[in-house]
Protein backbone atom coordinates (compact mmCIF):
# COMPACT_ATOMS: atom_id res chain seq x y z
CA UNK A 1 0.00 0.00 0.00
CA UNK A 2 1.06 3.58 -0.57
CA UNK A 3 1.79 5.72 2.45
CA UNK A 4 -1.32 7.82 1.75
CA UNK A 5 -3.51 4.72 1.58
CA UNK A 6 -1.87 3.31 4.71
CA UNK A 7 -2.64 6.49 6.62
CA UNK A 8 -6.23 6.57 5.34
CA UNK A 9 -6.97 3.00 6.40
CA UNK A 10 -5.33 3.55 9.81
CA UNK A 11 -7.47 6.68 10.33
CA UNK A 12 -10.66 4.89 9.31
CA UNK A 13 -10.03 1.97 11.64
CA UNK A 14 -8.93 4.18 14.54
CA UNK A 15 -12.08 6.33 14.27
CA UNK A 16 -14.40 3.34 14.10
CA UNK A 17 -15.78 4.14 10.64
CA UNK A 18 -17.83 1.42 8.98
CA UNK A 19 -18.44 2.87 5.52
CA UNK A 20 -16.84 5.45 3.24
CA UNK A 21 -19.03 7.69 1.05
CA UNK A 22 -17.22 8.21 -2.26
CA UNK A 23 -18.38 11.35 -4.10
CA UNK A 24 -17.88 12.21 -7.76
CA UNK A 25 -19.46 14.52 -10.31
CA UNK A 26 -20.76 13.73 -13.77
CA UNK A 27 -20.34 15.83 -16.88
CA UNK A 28 -24.00 16.85 -16.50
CA UNK A 29 -23.00 18.65 -13.30
CA UNK A 30 -24.63 16.43 -10.71
CA UNK A 31 -22.88 14.94 -7.69
CA UNK A 32 -23.18 11.18 -7.26
CA UNK A 33 -22.12 8.84 -4.48
CA UNK A 34 -21.52 5.23 -3.64
CA UNK A 35 -20.60 3.77 -0.27
CA UNK A 36 -18.08 1.05 0.41
CA UNK A 37 -17.22 -0.82 3.63
CA UNK A 38 -13.88 0.12 5.17
CA UNK A 39 -12.71 -3.45 4.53
CA UNK A 40 -13.01 -2.79 0.78
CA UNK A 41 -11.18 0.54 0.67
CA UNK A 42 -7.76 -0.87 -0.25
CA UNK A 43 -9.16 -2.88 -3.17
CA UNK A 44 -11.26 0.09 -4.29
CA UNK A 45 -8.28 2.46 -4.31
CA UNK A 46 -6.09 -0.01 -6.20
CA UNK A 47 -8.54 -1.62 -8.58
CA UNK A 48 -11.62 0.60 -8.55
CA UNK A 49 -15.28 -0.09 -8.04
CA UNK A 50 -17.30 -0.71 -11.19
CA UNK A 51 -20.37 1.35 -11.96
CA UNK A 52 -22.74 1.99 -14.85
CA UNK A 53 -21.49 5.10 -16.59
CA UNK A 54 -24.57 5.28 -18.82
CA UNK A 55 -26.84 5.80 -15.80
CA UNK A 56 -25.07 9.06 -14.92
CA UNK A 57 -24.82 10.25 -18.51
CA UNK A 58 -21.14 9.59 -19.10
CA UNK A 59 -21.30 7.00 -21.82
CA UNK A 60 -23.59 4.87 -24.02
CA UNK A 61 -25.21 1.66 -22.75
CA UNK A 62 -23.24 -0.36 -25.27
CA UNK A 63 -19.95 0.48 -23.47
CA UNK A 64 -21.05 1.66 -20.05
CA UNK A 65 -18.56 0.07 -17.61
CA UNK A 66 -16.46 2.60 -15.72
CA UNK A 67 -14.38 2.40 -12.55
CA UNK A 68 -14.44 4.69 -9.53
CA UNK A 69 -11.22 4.85 -7.53
CA UNK A 70 -11.35 6.73 -4.21
CA UNK A 71 -8.48 9.20 -3.78
CA UNK A 72 -7.16 8.47 -0.26
CA UNK A 73 -5.56 11.92 -0.05
CA UNK A 74 -9.08 13.41 0.03
CA UNK A 75 -10.25 11.44 3.08
CA UNK A 76 -12.36 13.42 5.57
CA UNK A 77 -13.69 11.87 8.77
CA UNK A 78 -16.45 13.40 10.86
CA UNK A 79 -17.03 11.78 14.23
CA UNK A 80 -17.97 14.20 16.99
CA UNK A 81 -20.16 16.42 14.76
CA UNK A 82 -21.49 13.77 12.42
CA UNK A 83 -25.08 14.55 11.35
CA UNK A 84 -25.82 10.80 11.25
CA UNK A 85 -24.76 10.31 14.87
CA UNK A 86 -22.15 7.74 13.76
CA UNK A 87 -18.59 8.29 12.52
CA UNK A 88 -18.75 9.07 8.81
CA UNK A 89 -16.04 9.25 6.18
CA UNK A 90 -15.92 10.88 2.76
CA UNK A 91 -13.53 10.55 -0.17
CA UNK A 92 -13.54 12.08 -3.62
CA UNK A 93 -13.33 9.52 -6.41
CA UNK A 94 -11.47 9.55 -9.71
CA UNK A 95 -13.12 7.91 -12.72
CA UNK A 96 -11.23 5.44 -14.86
CA UNK A 97 -11.96 3.61 -18.08
CA UNK A 98 -9.83 0.52 -17.86
CA UNK A 99 -6.37 1.57 -16.72
CA UNK A 100 -6.65 5.18 -17.86
CA UNK A 101 -8.28 8.26 -16.36
CA UNK A 102 -11.60 8.95 -18.04
CA UNK A 103 -11.54 12.04 -20.26
CA UNK A 104 -15.06 13.11 -19.26
CA UNK A 105 -14.34 13.09 -15.52
CA UNK A 106 -14.70 16.78 -14.49
CA UNK A 107 -12.03 16.37 -11.82
CA UNK A 108 -9.57 15.09 -14.43
CA UNK A 109 -10.46 18.00 -16.73
CA UNK A 110 -9.47 20.45 -13.99
CA UNK A 111 -6.28 18.54 -13.19
CA UNK A 112 -5.17 18.78 -16.82
CA UNK A 113 -5.93 22.49 -16.92
CA UNK A 114 -3.85 23.04 -13.78
CA UNK A 115 -0.93 21.23 -15.42
CA UNK A 116 -1.27 23.59 -18.37
CA UNK A 117 -1.00 26.51 -15.95
CA UNK A 118 2.22 25.06 -14.54
CA UNK A 119 3.59 24.68 -18.09
CA UNK A 120 2.65 28.31 -18.87
CA UNK A 121 3.93 29.91 -15.65
CA UNK A 122 6.43 27.76 -13.79
CA UNK A 123 5.46 27.34 -10.13
CA UNK A 124 2.04 28.99 -10.54
CA UNK A 125 -0.93 27.71 -8.53
CA UNK A 126 -4.53 28.74 -9.20
CA UNK A 127 -5.99 29.83 -5.84
CA UNK A 128 -9.74 29.85 -5.25
CA UNK A 129 -12.08 30.87 -2.43
CA UNK A 130 -15.82 30.57 -3.15
CA UNK A 131 -18.60 32.35 -1.26
CA UNK A 132 -21.21 29.60 -1.28
CA UNK A 133 -24.73 30.73 -0.40
CA UNK A 134 -27.53 28.30 0.42
CA UNK A 135 -31.16 28.23 1.47
CA UNK A 136 -32.83 26.48 4.40
CA UNK A 137 -36.42 25.46 3.75
CA UNK A 138 -39.21 23.80 5.68
CA UNK A 139 -41.13 21.20 3.69
CA UNK A 140 -44.84 22.02 3.53
CA UNK A 141 -46.98 19.60 1.56
CA UNK A 142 -45.66 19.46 -1.98
CA UNK A 143 -43.82 22.77 -1.59
CA UNK A 144 -41.30 24.49 0.68
CA UNK A 145 -41.41 27.68 2.76
CA UNK A 146 -38.65 29.89 4.14
CA UNK A 147 -37.16 28.68 7.41
CA UNK A 148 -37.04 32.27 8.72
CA UNK A 149 -37.73 35.90 7.75
CA UNK A 150 -34.42 37.41 8.83
CA UNK A 151 -32.15 39.58 6.67
CA UNK A 152 -28.49 40.52 6.32
CA UNK A 153 -26.45 39.65 9.42
CA UNK A 154 -29.53 39.62 11.67
CA UNK A 155 -28.90 37.98 15.06
CA UNK A 156 -31.09 35.35 16.73
CA UNK A 157 -33.95 34.91 17.48
CA UNK A 158 -35.12 36.44 14.16
CA UNK A 159 -32.28 34.50 12.54
CA UNK A 160 -33.54 30.97 13.12
CA UNK A 161 -30.68 29.42 11.20
CA UNK A 162 -27.94 30.45 13.64
CA UNK A 163 -27.68 27.14 15.50
CA UNK A 164 -27.75 25.16 12.25
CA UNK A 165 -25.01 27.32 10.70
CA UNK A 166 -22.84 26.77 13.77
CA UNK A 167 -23.46 23.02 13.54
CA UNK A 168 -22.54 23.16 9.85
CA UNK A 169 -19.35 25.08 10.71
CA UNK A 170 -18.39 22.52 13.35
CA UNK A 171 -19.00 19.65 10.95
CA UNK A 172 -16.98 21.33 8.20
CA UNK A 173 -14.14 22.06 10.62
CA UNK A 174 -13.94 18.42 11.66
CA UNK A 175 -13.92 17.49 7.97
CA UNK A 176 -10.87 19.72 7.44
CA UNK A 177 -12.78 22.57 5.76
CA UNK A 178 -12.00 25.67 7.82
CA UNK A 179 -14.82 28.26 8.00
CA UNK A 180 -13.76 31.92 7.94
CA UNK A 181 -17.10 33.79 7.88
CA UNK A 182 -20.57 32.68 8.98
CA UNK A 183 -23.72 34.79 8.69
CA UNK A 184 -27.31 35.22 7.52
CA UNK A 185 -27.65 36.75 4.06
CA UNK A 186 -30.04 39.46 2.80
CA UNK A 187 -33.19 37.49 1.89
CA UNK A 188 -35.13 35.22 4.25
CA UNK A 189 -33.64 31.78 4.87
CA UNK A 190 -30.43 32.43 2.89
CA UNK A 191 -27.15 31.67 4.62
CA UNK A 192 -23.42 31.84 3.98
CA UNK A 193 -20.58 29.83 5.51
CA UNK A 194 -17.35 30.76 3.72
CA UNK A 195 -14.27 28.59 3.98
CA UNK A 196 -10.55 29.19 3.63
CA UNK A 197 -8.98 29.60 0.19
CA UNK A 198 -6.78 26.89 -1.31
CA UNK A 199 -5.57 25.63 -4.67
CA UNK A 200 -8.34 25.08 -7.23
CA UNK A 201 -8.43 21.26 -7.07
CA UNK A 202 -8.52 21.22 -3.28
CA UNK A 203 -11.19 23.94 -3.28
CA UNK A 204 -13.33 22.10 -5.84
CA UNK A 205 -13.13 18.93 -3.72
CA UNK A 206 -14.02 20.98 -0.65
CA UNK A 207 -17.00 22.49 -2.47
CA UNK A 208 -18.43 19.06 -3.28
CA UNK A 209 -17.90 17.87 0.31
CA UNK A 210 -19.26 21.16 1.68
CA UNK A 211 -22.54 20.84 -0.22
CA UNK A 212 -22.90 17.21 0.80
CA UNK A 213 -22.38 17.99 4.50
CA UNK A 214 -24.61 21.08 4.48
CA UNK A 215 -27.44 18.98 3.10
CA UNK A 216 -26.81 16.20 5.60
CA UNK A 217 -26.76 18.57 8.60
CA UNK A 218 -29.93 20.33 7.42
CA UNK A 219 -31.73 17.02 6.89
CA UNK A 220 -30.76 15.89 10.41
CA UNK A 221 -32.65 18.98 11.67
CA UNK A 222 -35.71 18.29 9.52
CA UNK A 223 -34.85 20.98 6.95
CA UNK A 224 -34.01 21.05 3.25
CA UNK A 225 -30.79 22.80 2.23
CA UNK A 226 -30.68 24.01 -1.35
CA UNK A 227 -28.08 25.70 -3.54
CA UNK A 228 -30.69 26.59 -6.18
CA UNK A 229 -29.87 30.02 -7.63
CA UNK A 230 -33.42 31.49 -7.51
CA UNK A 231 -36.11 29.35 -5.84
CA UNK A 232 -38.64 32.19 -5.50
CA UNK A 233 -39.62 35.21 -7.56
CA UNK A 234 -39.17 38.74 -6.22
CA UNK A 235 -36.18 38.21 -3.96
CA UNK A 236 -32.41 37.92 -4.14
CA UNK A 237 -30.82 34.79 -5.56
CA UNK A 238 -28.02 32.63 -4.20
CA UNK A 239 -24.60 32.90 -5.80
CA UNK A 240 -21.15 31.44 -5.47
CA UNK A 241 -18.84 34.44 -5.94
CA UNK A 242 -15.43 33.08 -6.84
CA UNK A 243 -12.33 34.84 -5.47
CA UNK A 244 -9.22 33.87 -7.40
CA UNK A 245 -5.56 34.61 -7.90
CA UNK A 246 -2.37 33.04 -9.18
CA UNK A 247 0.35 32.30 -6.64
CA UNK A 248 3.93 31.28 -7.33
CA UNK A 249 4.72 28.72 -4.64
CA UNK A 250 8.40 28.51 -5.60
CA UNK A 251 9.15 32.12 -4.72
CA UNK A 252 6.21 32.79 -2.37
CA UNK A 253 4.75 35.54 -4.56
CA UNK A 254 1.17 36.49 -5.37
CA UNK A 255 1.27 36.99 -9.13
CA UNK A 256 -1.81 39.22 -9.01
CA UNK A 257 -0.17 41.80 -6.76
CA UNK A 258 1.63 44.62 -8.53
CA UNK A 259 1.92 48.32 -9.26
CA UNK A 260 -0.78 48.71 -11.91
CA UNK A 261 -4.31 50.02 -11.32
CA UNK A 262 -5.87 48.94 -7.99
CA UNK A 263 -2.54 47.40 -6.98
CA UNK A 264 -2.79 44.66 -9.60
CA UNK A 265 -0.04 43.18 -11.73
CA UNK A 266 0.06 43.01 -15.52
CA UNK A 267 -0.65 39.28 -15.23
CA UNK A 268 -3.79 40.03 -13.23
CA UNK A 269 -4.97 42.60 -15.76
CA UNK A 270 -4.45 40.18 -18.65
CA UNK A 271 -6.29 37.50 -16.67
CA UNK A 272 -9.22 39.91 -16.19
CA UNK A 273 -9.07 40.76 -19.88
CA UNK A 274 -9.46 37.09 -20.80
CA UNK A 275 -12.32 36.57 -18.36
CA UNK A 276 -14.21 39.58 -19.68
CA UNK A 277 -13.61 38.71 -23.32
CA UNK A 278 -14.97 35.19 -22.90
CA UNK A 279 -17.55 35.88 -20.17
CA UNK A 280 -20.54 35.24 -22.45
CA UNK A 281 -19.19 31.90 -23.64
CA UNK A 282 -18.20 30.55 -20.21
CA UNK A 283 -21.57 31.47 -18.67
CA UNK A 284 -22.78 28.03 -19.74
CA UNK A 285 -20.27 26.65 -17.21
CA UNK A 286 -20.60 29.20 -14.41
CA UNK A 287 -24.41 29.37 -14.67
CA UNK A 288 -25.42 25.99 -16.03
CA UNK A 289 -29.16 25.66 -15.33
CA UNK A 290 -32.40 27.19 -16.54
CA UNK A 291 -32.88 28.59 -13.05
CA UNK A 292 -29.45 30.29 -13.08
CA UNK A 293 -30.81 33.00 -15.36
CA UNK A 294 -33.68 33.85 -13.02
CA UNK A 295 -30.90 35.14 -10.72
CA UNK A 296 -29.01 37.01 -13.43
CA UNK A 297 -31.41 39.94 -13.70
CA UNK A 298 -30.72 43.64 -13.00
CA UNK A 299 -31.46 45.09 -9.59
CA UNK A 300 -30.80 42.13 -7.34
CA UNK A 301 -27.01 42.48 -6.89
CA UNK A 302 -26.32 39.69 -9.37
CA UNK A 303 -23.93 40.66 -12.17
CA UNK A 304 -25.50 41.05 -15.59
CA UNK A 305 -23.18 43.53 -17.28
CA UNK A 306 -19.68 42.59 -18.45
CA UNK A 307 -17.54 45.12 -16.65
CA UNK A 308 -15.03 45.30 -13.83
CA UNK A 309 -14.36 47.63 -10.93
CA UNK A 310 -12.92 47.92 -7.46
CA UNK A 311 -15.91 48.46 -5.17
CA UNK A 312 -18.83 48.36 -7.59
CA UNK A 313 -21.06 45.37 -6.86
CA UNK A 314 -22.93 45.77 -10.15
CA UNK A 315 -19.77 44.68 -12.00
CA UNK A 316 -19.06 41.14 -13.14
CA UNK A 317 -15.51 41.27 -11.76
CA UNK A 318 -14.55 43.11 -8.61
CA UNK A 319 -11.16 43.78 -7.00
CA UNK A 320 -11.87 43.46 -3.26
CA UNK A 321 -9.85 45.25 -0.63
CA UNK A 322 -6.82 43.17 0.37
CA UNK A 323 -5.20 43.19 3.80
CA UNK A 324 -1.80 42.25 2.34
CA UNK A 325 -0.08 41.54 -1.01
CA UNK A 326 -0.76 37.85 -0.41
CA UNK A 327 -4.52 38.55 -0.31
CA UNK A 328 -4.70 40.51 -3.58
CA UNK A 329 -7.31 38.82 -5.77
CA UNK A 330 -10.23 39.28 -8.12
CA UNK A 331 -13.84 38.22 -7.54
CA UNK A 332 -15.90 36.70 -10.36
CA UNK A 333 -19.50 37.34 -9.29
CA UNK A 334 -21.64 35.45 -11.82
CA UNK A 335 -21.02 31.90 -10.61
CA UNK A 336 -23.84 30.19 -8.71
CA UNK A 337 -24.20 27.09 -6.56
CA UNK A 338 -25.63 24.91 -9.33
CA UNK A 339 -22.30 24.90 -11.14
CA UNK A 340 -19.90 21.99 -11.25
CA UNK A 341 -16.81 23.57 -9.62
CA UNK A 342 -14.33 21.44 -11.56
CA UNK A 343 -15.79 22.57 -14.88
CA UNK A 344 -16.34 26.20 -13.86
CA UNK A 345 -12.81 26.61 -12.48
CA UNK A 346 -11.39 25.01 -15.63
CA UNK A 347 -13.35 27.45 -17.79
CA UNK A 348 -12.33 30.53 -15.80
CA UNK A 349 -8.69 29.48 -15.63
CA UNK A 350 -8.55 28.76 -19.34
CA UNK A 351 -10.07 32.16 -20.17
CA UNK A 352 -7.56 33.86 -17.88
CA UNK A 353 -4.64 31.94 -19.37
CA UNK A 354 -5.69 32.95 -22.89
CA UNK A 355 -5.75 36.53 -21.61
CA UNK A 356 -2.21 36.16 -20.27
CA UNK A 357 -0.85 34.43 -23.37
CA UNK A 358 -2.45 36.92 -25.77
CA UNK A 359 -1.92 39.94 -23.46
CA UNK A 360 -5.57 40.93 -23.57
CA UNK A 361 -5.96 44.32 -21.93
CA UNK A 362 -9.22 44.82 -20.04
CA UNK A 363 -11.37 47.86 -20.78
CA UNK A 364 -11.34 50.77 -18.36
CA UNK A 365 -12.94 49.86 -15.02
CA UNK A 366 -16.41 51.21 -14.33
CA UNK A 367 -17.19 52.40 -10.81
CA UNK A 368 -20.65 53.70 -11.72
CA UNK A 369 -23.83 51.76 -10.96
CA UNK A 370 -24.27 49.95 -14.27
CA UNK A 371 -27.86 49.01 -13.37
CA UNK A 372 -28.76 52.72 -13.39
CA UNK A 373 -27.25 53.40 -16.84
CA UNK A 374 -29.34 53.68 -19.96
CA UNK A 375 -28.76 51.28 -22.83
CA UNK A 376 -27.04 54.05 -24.77
CA UNK A 377 -24.70 54.85 -21.85
CA UNK A 378 -23.70 51.21 -21.58
CA UNK A 379 -23.13 50.97 -25.32
CA UNK A 380 -20.96 54.07 -25.27
CA UNK A 381 -18.80 52.47 -22.59
CA UNK A 382 -18.70 49.15 -24.47
CA UNK A 383 -20.42 47.27 -21.64
CA UNK A 384 -22.07 44.13 -22.97
CA UNK A 385 -24.61 41.86 -21.28
CA UNK A 386 -24.36 38.23 -20.14
CA UNK A 387 -26.76 35.72 -21.72
CA UNK A 388 -30.29 36.13 -20.38
CA UNK A 389 -31.29 32.47 -20.54
CA UNK A 390 -29.83 29.02 -21.03
CA UNK A 391 -30.62 29.03 -24.75
CA UNK A 392 -28.56 32.20 -25.26
CA UNK A 393 -25.73 30.73 -23.18
CA UNK A 394 -25.68 27.65 -25.41
CA UNK A 395 -25.49 29.85 -28.52
CA UNK A 396 -22.63 31.90 -27.05
CA UNK A 397 -20.70 28.73 -26.15
CA UNK A 398 -21.07 27.53 -29.73
CA UNK A 399 -20.17 30.91 -31.24
CA UNK A 400 -16.95 31.20 -29.20
CA UNK A 401 -15.51 27.70 -28.53
CA UNK A 402 -13.61 28.58 -25.35
CA UNK A 403 -15.28 25.76 -23.37
CA UNK A 404 -14.37 23.24 -26.04
CA UNK A 405 -10.75 24.38 -25.75
CA UNK A 406 -10.90 24.33 -21.94
CA UNK A 407 -12.44 20.87 -21.54
CA UNK A 408 -11.74 19.06 -24.81
CA UNK A 409 -14.15 18.38 -27.66
CA UNK A 410 -15.67 15.15 -26.31
CA UNK A 411 -16.42 16.60 -22.87
CA UNK A 412 -17.84 19.80 -24.34
CA UNK A 413 -20.13 17.98 -26.75
CA UNK A 414 -21.43 15.67 -24.02
CA UNK A 415 -22.05 18.63 -21.72
CA UNK A 416 -23.78 20.48 -24.55
CA UNK A 417 -26.03 17.47 -25.12
CA UNK A 418 -27.31 17.72 -21.53
CA UNK A 419 -27.78 21.48 -21.68
CA UNK A 420 -29.69 21.36 -24.97
CA UNK A 421 -31.99 18.69 -23.55
CA UNK A 422 -32.58 20.77 -20.41
CA UNK A 423 -33.39 23.89 -22.43
CA UNK A 424 -35.73 21.96 -24.74
CA UNK A 425 -37.59 20.46 -21.79
CA UNK A 426 -38.05 23.87 -20.18
CA UNK A 427 -38.98 25.62 -23.42
CA UNK A 428 -41.68 23.07 -24.31
CA UNK A 429 -43.19 22.78 -20.82
CA UNK A 430 -46.37 24.75 -20.21
CA UNK A 431 -46.12 26.51 -16.85
CA UNK A 432 -48.83 27.67 -14.47
CA UNK A 433 -47.81 31.28 -15.14
CA UNK A 434 -48.84 30.83 -18.77
CA UNK A 435 -52.28 29.49 -17.85
CA UNK A 436 -52.80 32.30 -15.36
CA UNK A 437 -51.72 34.87 -17.96
CA UNK A 438 -53.41 33.62 -21.11
CA UNK A 439 -56.08 30.99 -20.46
CA UNK A 440 -59.10 33.34 -20.43
CA UNK A 441 -57.75 36.10 -22.68
CA UNK A 442 -57.51 34.45 -26.10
Amino acid sequence: MSRTLDIAIYELEKRGVEFVDVLFTSISGRTHMLSIPVSEVEDAVKGGVGFDGSSVGFIGVEESDLLLKPDPSTLRVVEKNSPSGKPMAIMIGNIFRGESRYELDPRYILEKKLRELEDTISGAVYMIAPEIEFWLFIEKGDDVVFQDRASYMYPPPSDRGYDIRIQIARTLTEAGIKPVKIHHEVPPAKHEVDFQFSDALHTADNTIIYKYLVRRVAASKGLIASFMPKPFHGTYGAGMHTHQSLYNVRVGENLFHGSEIYGLSKIALYFIGGLLKYAKAITLATNPTVNSYKRLVPGWEAPVYISWARYNRSALIRVPMASSPRAKRIEYRATDGSTNPYLAYSAMLHSGLVGIKEKIEPPDPCEENVYAMSTREREEKGIEVLPSNLGEAIREALREPILEHAWGREAFEKYLEFKRKEWFEFSTTVHKWERDKYLEFF
